[in-house]
């Protein structure tokens, strides 16, 4: 999906940060700034810079497709299976119904913690999440 940002600063020479602008639902909109839709602070993010678009200039990015899902999906789905091996295993050590739903409790909290880990780590490394498709101005 294609969205509007500004060039905040210039990273290196093939790497920008931008800010996102407002999506197309609020294009029409005669209610600026008063509803529920528009984000409180800017958000920022990194975006490769391959067309060697100017701090100040408005540019049309798309995100890079993949990558974010596969760690949401990391993310999302260890603690669940976290909680189906959690309950298994109290079943299996001959646990009662709610020592088994315990131990499934327990598991999703262990499995939190490798997603947890997983999700700073990505954070940290600060790559593009944004491609620079055209410049608008």
């Amino acid at each position: 999906m294609s969205q509007s940002a500004i060039v905040k600063k210039l990273v290196s020479e093939d790497v920008a940060q931008v800010a996102l602008l407002r999506q197309t639902n609020c294009k029409n909109c005669d209610n600026c700034g008063n509803c529920g839709q528009q984000p409180p602070e800017e958000l920022l993010a990194l975006a490769s810079n391959a067309r060697g678009a100017r701090v100040g200039q408005v540019v049309e990015v798309d995100s890079i497709a993949g990558s974010s899902i596969r760690i949401a999906v990391v993310v999302w789905v260890l603690p669940c299976i976290f909680l189906v091996l959690g309950y298994l295993l109290g079943g299996a050590l001959g646990l009662g119904e709610l020592a088994s739903i315990g131990m499934g409790g327990l598991g999703v909290l262990a499995g939190f913690v490798p997603a947890v880990l997983l999700n700073r780590y990505v954070s940290s490394q600060q790559r593009p999440e944004f491609v620079i498709r055209s410049q608008t101005a």
